[in-house]
């Protein structure tokens, strides 16, 4: 944990003195408090001391929730549970709304964006002469703003674009011109960037965007040092309740968890599974659902699910969250499954909130359901959600889950954006696409699990082609991946 905070800082161009780094572990969820702590302190120096940390806790600011009573799991009635196997880095879940009215909301959550991107970016050497939109009127000469955009449109003549941007301080309308290497990024609406512009001398003419610069991960990021042989299983869409659900699929995994399958050396290192969404088939998410379920009351779908996962090993750590098919919000993030739920799950499940950045062994993972494939997929060209691994890049890039408000995915009117990336994990993985994927951004793992439902007709209306029962098995120290394939549980899966 200690690396870890250390390169948090880093990430946020803030160097930490080591007594302030000493205090801040002493605590109990020491990266959560340390965002808070960037995010609420009043100086802008590129240090960060005990003497700021002691007046955050002496006020009180920063008081966080133990994670056992935080997500879903069971209150303490009886003697007090051991600590969870597991650090709660950040959840994206922020309670806090009532009595404000939804339009202040979502005010303070666009601020909060805004500001949390603008820290990453300010003090980067490719943004130059960094001023607010209110500062750019009346200068000329090389600029840098740092804005959220509001309106991307081509003009209808000479086909340049036109990029409207907001800051706390004004907007502006910026000019790409056609053949300008700027034009060839693809720009979201609601994602926070920079940019270096050239403001032109004569009055009257639009800025011009010479160059674009996104949050992104840091490209150089300081190594990581854990050590030890435990694995970690990623699966996604169990979609329990539905006619479709692979029960022998899911029985094959289960014996491979009991080492009765290939590769038992393999087995017997995993220690956590988790589960990135859609736990449960649900009611009523589609038209004419009821035609492809097996179980028609939401509880009794929850019931077996609890019986699925105790055909796991009692000895496994199992994470779940939320997707939009389970019994919770819809709006993101979403909060764990409610207690009444998450008590007809086995004692080693513990539910999170969708979505939650955790530690795994010293191995920091993010796992979001994936809801925002449905905007991000029809705004960037050759997206598709055969390649699911390719939009987790470009939520990376952007440090945020789920930028476009008003689409397919619904955004909760929170004082804070629980949809940021913070702090960047080294494990990233998501579900909804019931697809498999693998690949790597900048030294993070990205995972898309697979499903565990077999093709439905509205999956065929919509030309959704999945690809089943697939187990992704991560090698914590070093982040090595083994996939298994148990769509056929008839035959031995095989490691591919």
């Amino acid at each position: 944990m200690r690396e870890a905070l250390v390169r948090y800082f880093e990430e946020n161009q803030r160097l930490i003195e080591a007594e302030a780094l000493s205090l801040l572990l002493s605590q109990p969820e020491p990266l959560r408090l340390s965002r808070r702590l960037l995010e609420e302190s009043e100086t802008n120096g590129p240090f960060v001391t005990r003497g700021m940390v002691e007046r955050m806790l002496t006020l009180g600011e920063l008081t966080l929730r133990a994670p056992a009573m935080a997500f879903g799991a069971r209150p303490a009635d009886g003697p007090a549970e051991p600590p969870p196997p597991y650090r709660l880095l950040n959840e994206g879940f922020a309670p806090g709304i009532a009595g404000r009215k939804p339009l202040e909301a979502y005010q303070g959550l666009f601020h909060h964006r805004y500001r949390t991107v603008q820290r990453w970016l300010k003090g980067r050497p490719d943004l130059p002469n960094l001023v607010s939109i209110k500062d750019l009127r009346g200068r000329e000469g090389t600029a840098s703003v740092i804005g959220i955009v509001r309106e991307v449109r081509v003009t209808s003549e000479k086909k340049h674009t036109l990029l409207a941007i907001d800051d706390e301080t004004g907007s502006v309308e910026l000019l790409l011109p056609r053949d300008s290497p700027a034009t060839r990024t693809t720009y979201l609406l609601d994602e926070v960037l920079g940019l270096t512009v050239s403001v032109p001398r004569e009055s009257g003419r639009l800025p011009v965007v010479r160059a674009v610069h996104r949050p992104d991960v840091p490209a150089t990021r300081p190594a990581r040092s854990t050590t030890g042989s435990s694995r970690a299983l990623f699966l996604s869409d169990l979609h329990i309740g539905s006619r479709s659900f692979l029960g022998e699929s899911w029985s094959a995994l289960a014996a491979f968890l009991r080492g009765e399958g290939p590769e038992p050396e393999i087995a017997a290192e995993i220690r956590h599974v988790v589960v990135a969404g859609d736990l449960v088939d649900g009611i009523g998410i589609y038209p004419h659902q009821e035609r492809d379920l097996a179980i028609h009351d939401i509880v009794e779908q929850y019931v077996e699910l609890g019986r699925r996962l105790s055909e796991l090993p009692a000895r496994l750590n199992v994470i779940v969250i939320p997707g939009n098919h389970d019994a919770v919000c819809p709006a993101e993030p979403q909060p764990a499954l409610p207690a009444e739920l998450a008590n007809l799950l086995p004692t080693n499940v513990r539910a999170l909130g969708n979505p939650s950045i955790f530690s795994l062994d010293g191995t920091a993972v993010g796992a979001y359901h994936g809801r925002s494939f449905d905007d991000l997929i029809p705004a960037m060209p050759g997206a598709s959600y055969a390649r699911p691994t390719d939009v987790m890049k470009g939520m990376l890039s952007m440090r945020h889950l789920a930028p476009i408000y008003g689409g397919r995915t619904p955004i909760a009117p929170l004082p804070r954006d629980g949809l940021l990336i913070d702090p960047v994990p080294d494990i990233f993985v998501t579900g909804h696409a019931h697809t498999f994927g693998a690949d790597r951004y900048r030294g993070v793992l990205l995972l898309n699990a697979s499903t565990w439902q077999a093709e439905t007709e509205y999956q065929r209306m919509r030309n959704i082609t999945p690809i089943p029962a697939r187990a992704a098995v991560v090698k914590l120290a070093d982040l090595s991946l083994t996939a298994f394939d148990f769509s056929e549980p008839g035959r031995a899966a095989v490691a591919a």
